[in-house]
């Protein structure tokens, strides 16, 4: 019910499970009727002209027959009904973490991404549009570093140690946002007093991003993939989220399918909801893919 407030949907939607079924209408109050288990062939005789879809959570019960047999009528009569698991990948597109376990990685999907041809294809385009980036961004480069050093006399470029592919440490490259030696949150805040003038337009250009260009061209990252994250911050996932680490199985990218479909991540909760669209692009990641991120 949450998620389908989050990703603001407005379609009515049956939601079934072996304890309750309840329509959510996406409403403004967030009500949800839930009828009795022992009412659900009435409700779905009552409100079939009313479904856009039906969606199934994954359990080990059985559905009592009477139901099973309404459910399978409703499908082949052209409602669609899907587990919670494949609604999660086909309308959001992405991976619901409650069915991710150690075994996730060894099922279907991964094709690509197991094809050395589309990884060297991915390594041709990585280099060819950095180098052409590298080349646009040079003129402003200069011009960039003067207003950086002349602000507070520090350095020009931030260092940081990252994560990559399969949890290799590299030193990733940004043009400087914010003051040198400022202590304070792990993430950047709202109108963060650590960031500089200069920076506060970097990061709302991109253009402190700029210098990662030369992590691509070194073999460091990709254009896109999962976000490199700090080496601090990865520890501490990888400690309180279970198989974190499966987005180190590919390159990390300048910008991935998480960047553009949710917002920085400022916490751990934020941090869980990336993570599901990541390994959906692991899962699943394609030239179409890339291109679709490239136009978001």
């Amino acid at each position: 019910k949450q998620e389908c407030r989050n990703n603001h949907m407005k379609q009515a939607v049956l939601f079934a499970t072996h304890e309750t079924f309840a329509r959510n209408q996406a409403n403004d109050d967030g009500e949800v009727s839930a009828p009795p288990f022992g009412d659900v062939v009435h409700y779905l005789e009552e409100y079939e002209s009313q479904f856009d879809a039906i969606i199934l959570r994954e359990s080990n019960s059985d559905l009592p027959p009477a139901v099973a047999q309404r459910l399978v009528s409703l499908h082949f009569s052209g409602v669609p009904t899907y587990t919670l698991e494949l609604f999660h990948e086909v309308y959001w597109r992405k991976i619901p973490l409650y069915r991710i376990n150690q075994t996730w990685l060894f099922q279907q999907g991964f094709q690509i991404a197991r094809d050395p041809v589309f990884e060297r294809l991915k390594r041709i385009s990585d280099v060819a549009f950095s180098a052409f980036g590298l080349l646009l961004a040079l003129p402003l480069l200069p011009f960039l570093a003067a207003a950086i050093w002349l602000e507070d006399r520090g350095p020009v470029f931030f260092r940081q140690p990252r994560v990559g592919r399969n949890r290799v440490i590299f030193q990733a490259l940004k043009l400087r946002s914010m003051r040198v030696n400022q202590a304070g949150s792990s993430y950047t805040q709202v109108n963060d007093s650590r960031i500089t003038r200069i920076g506060r337009f970097l990061r709302q250009t991109r253009l402190d991003e700029v210098p990662q260009l030369w992590n691509v061209l070194r073999g460091d990252m990709s254009l896109i993939g999962p976000r490199a994250e700090w080496v601090k911050l990865v520890e501490e996932y990888e400690q309180q989220i279970p198989c974190y680490h499966f987005r180190h199985l590919v390159k990390p990218g300048i910008t991935g399918w998480a960047q553009v479909n949710y917002p920085y991540g400022a916490n751990l909760e934020d941090t869980l909801r990336k993570l599901e669209y990541d390994l959906y692009y692991i899962r699943y990641f394609s030239f179409v893919l890339d291109g679709s991120i490239v136009l978001k």
